[in-house]
C-alpha cells in the first residue's frame, strides 16, 4: 500500500469534526517520526492561524530547527485512500521498498561516474535508486558529487534516460539526528516592590500563576536597572517557558543584584511548574447504562467476546447468539485480513464499479516465498479477504 497522506484534506477533516490524528510510526525510525509529526504540526498551525474557532489541544509554541518534508522519509508514494470514493492508484505494485523523492534523470555515462539533470542537489553519502528494465528496484550509495557528476561507491548497471530517486538524504538525516524541535510556553512576569524586598509574579498562557518574594535591603542605583532586570529574568533557557511580557511595578530606580534576580526567576518558575501540575483538569466520565438494541442478533468470532462482561453486555442489548473470540476457539480457515483495497479493482477487472468483464481465472493467491494466501472477493460489501 502507498502511504496515507491527508495533508490536502486536513481542513475538511477538522470541519467534519476530527479532533485527534493518529500518525502511523510502526517499524519507523526516529527521523521518520520527527519529520512527519513536524509536517502535520506546521500544516495544522497554518489552519489555526486563519480559523480562530480551532485551537491546539496542548500548550505552547513549537519551534522546528529544520524544514519538514514527507518525501524525504520512507514512503511508497502517497495516497488519501478512499476518502473521496474508490480509486485505483492506492498501491505500489513496483516495490514494497521506499522510492523516495525524484531527483533527476541520468544523462551521460562513464566508467566511474554518470551525469544527472535535475534541480535537487545531490550530497555525498546520499542513497539513490532506480527501477531497472525488469521493474526491480536497485539502489546505490553516492561516494562523491562534482557538479552534476555523480561518483557512486560502486558503479551500478544503469542506463541513460532512467529516472533517479533519492530514498536517503544524508544531510537531512544528519539534521534530524540532533535535537530538531522545542516547545515553549509563554509566560508574563510582573516584578513588584514589597515592604522589605521584591516579589516576582509569573502568569503563563494558560492562566496558571505563581510568585516568590525575597527580602532585600533597598539602595538606589546610579544607572537605570530596567535592561539588567529584563536580561536576568529572560534567562529561561532550559525551562519549558519563554518570556512574553515584563512589567516592573515600582517608582524608584532600585539597585537589584543579578544573583537576586536569578533566584527570584528560578524559584518563581519552580512554583509555576507545580501550579501547572496542580491545575490540570481531572476528567471522570460515568458510564451511562443504555438499553437500545445492538444492530446484530448474531456475533461471530469477530465480535472478540472473550469474557463474561462482554457477553453480558451484548446479551443486555439483544444479541441472542454469541461465538467465542478467536483466541478461545479458533475456527478453521478464517480470513487473515479484511480490506477495502481490492487487487482486482486496482488491476481494472471490477465488473461492479468498472463495468469490465472479469476474465481472471480464480482463485487468486498472494505468494511470498513458500507462503500462499488465497484472495476472496465479497463484491456485495466491496471487500477483499485474505485467507
Amino acid at each position: 500500500m502507498k502511504d496515507l497522506n491527508q495533508t490536502n484534506n486536513l481542513e475538511a477533516l477538522l470541519d467534519a469534526g476530527v479532533s485527534s490524528l493518529k500518525i502511523e510510526g510502526r517499524l519507523k525510525d526516529v527521523s521518520y517520526v520527527k519529520n512527519i509529526t513536524a509536517h502535520y504540526r506546521q500544516e495544522l498551525d497554518k489552519i489555526f492561524s486563519r480559523r480562530s474557532e480551532y485551537q491546539k489541544a496542548s500548550s505552547g509554541n513549537i519551534i522546528h530547527f529544520f524544514t519538514p518534508n514527507p518525501e524525504k522519509s520512507f514512503n511508497r508514494g502517497f495516497t488519501d485512500y478512499f476518502i473521496f470514493g474508490k480509486r485505483q492508484d492506492i498501491a505500489s505494485f513496483h516495490t514494497p521498498k521506499s522510492l523516495g523523492e525524484t531527483v533527476g534523470t541520468v544523462k551521460d555515462l562513464d566508467s566511474k561516474f554518470f551525469t544527472i539533470s535535475g534541480k535537487n542537489p545531490i550530497h555525498n553519502g546520499d542513497g539513490l535508486c532506480f527501477l531497472n528494465e525488469k521493474g526491480e528496484l536497485q539502489g546505490f550509495r553516492v561516494n562523491r558529487v562534482d557538479g552534476n557528476k555523480i561518483f557512486p561507491a560502486e558503479m551500478p548497471r544503469i542506463k541513460s534516460g532512467i529516472t533517479l530517486y533519492r530514498n536517503y538524504d544524508h544531510d537531512f538525516e544528519n539534521v534530524l539526528s540532533k535535537p530538531s524541535a522545542e516547545r515553549k510556553i509563554s509566560v508574563d512576569f510582573c516584578l513588584e516592590e514589597t515592604e522589605n524586598g521584591f516579589c516576582l509574579i509569573a502568569t503563563d498562557e494558560d492562566g496558571c500563576s505563581a510568585s516568590y518574594a525575597k527580602i532585600l535591603n533597598k539602595e538606589l542605583a546610579n544607572k537605570n536597572q530596567t535592561e539588567n532586570i529584563r536580561t536576568q529574568l529572560s534567562k529561561l533557557g532550559n525551562t519549558i517557558f519563554e518570556l512574553s511580557d515584563l512589567k516592573i511595578n515600582f517608582p524608584e530606580n532600585w539597585f537589584i543584584p543579578s544573583s537576586y534576580l536569578s533566584e527570584l526567576r528560578r524559584k518563581t518558575i519552580d512554583a509555576l511548574v507545580v501550579s501547572r501540575i496542580e491545575s490540570r483538569p481531572v476528567k471522570y466520565s460515568k458510564i451511562q447504562v443504555t438499553s437500545h438494541p445492538f444492530p446484530q442478533k448474531h456475533l461471530s468470532y469477530l465480535g472478540n467476546v472473550s469474557n463474561r462482561y462482554a457477553r453480558d453486555f451484548y446479551e443486555q442489548h439483544g444479541v441472542s447468539s454469541i461465538e467465542p473470540a478467536f483466541e478461545l476457539s479458533p475456527p478453521s480457515r478464517v480470513p487473515l485480513m479484511f480490506t477495502k483495497h481490492c487487487i482486482r479493482y486496482s488491476l481494472g477487472y471490477c465488473s461492479q464499479f468498472q463495468g469490465v468483464k472479469n476474465n481472471i481465472k480464480e482463485p487468486l493467491y498472494l505468494l511470498s516465498g513458500q507462503s500462499q494466501l488465497q484472495l476472496a472477493f465479497n463484491c456485495k460489501d466491496c471487500e477483499m479477504k485474505i485467507i
